[in-house]
């Protein structure tokens, strides 16, 4: 005597399921990523015990100054640690030939920085970048 079994609808292998899973690496991978801006540039040089560029001696060979504007927590304007009125920032941009250079602490407020970027702008100046400090490895 034979048994013989019927034949049982056939099985499918199906991607939905491995379709969510990466969609779901996708987002969680999308979210724990650090996205880096590759405009920034690093202000602490290789082999100088300095810590920004207006520590750093003057370079005679180049025309245009560097001008380091910093952000504090209060959203107020530092240059040389000195803290900056709105006319007095104007009057600082207004000087020909410089690149300015803004560093926002970590607390600075939002409208600070705006408002800087745009005292920028309204100065004409083209070479301006936002800078951040990073500890070098």
């Amino acid at each position: 005597m034979s048994l013989m079994r019927r034949p049982g609808p056939a099985r499918r292998i199906t991607l939905v399921p491995l379709i969510d899973v990466l969609f779901i690496l996708l987002v969680y991978f999308m979210v724990t990523s650090v996205y880096r801006d590759l405009d920034m540039i690093p202000v602490v040089r290789a082999g100088s015990g300095a810590t920004g560029p207006e520590l750093s001696p003057p370079q005679s060979k180049d025309p245009v100054q560097s001008l380091l504007l910093r952000i504090n927590a209060g959203g107020q304007v530092v240059l040389r640690g000195r803290v900056l009125s709105p006319d007095a920032l104007a009057r600082v941009l207004a000087q020909p030939e410089q690149r300015v250079l803004i560093l926002p602490t970590g607390a600075a407020p939002l409208w600070a920085l705006t408002g800087v970027m745009d005292a920028v702008a309204d100065a004409g100046i083209s070479d301006a970048r936002l800078v951040r400090l990073e500890a070098i490895r």
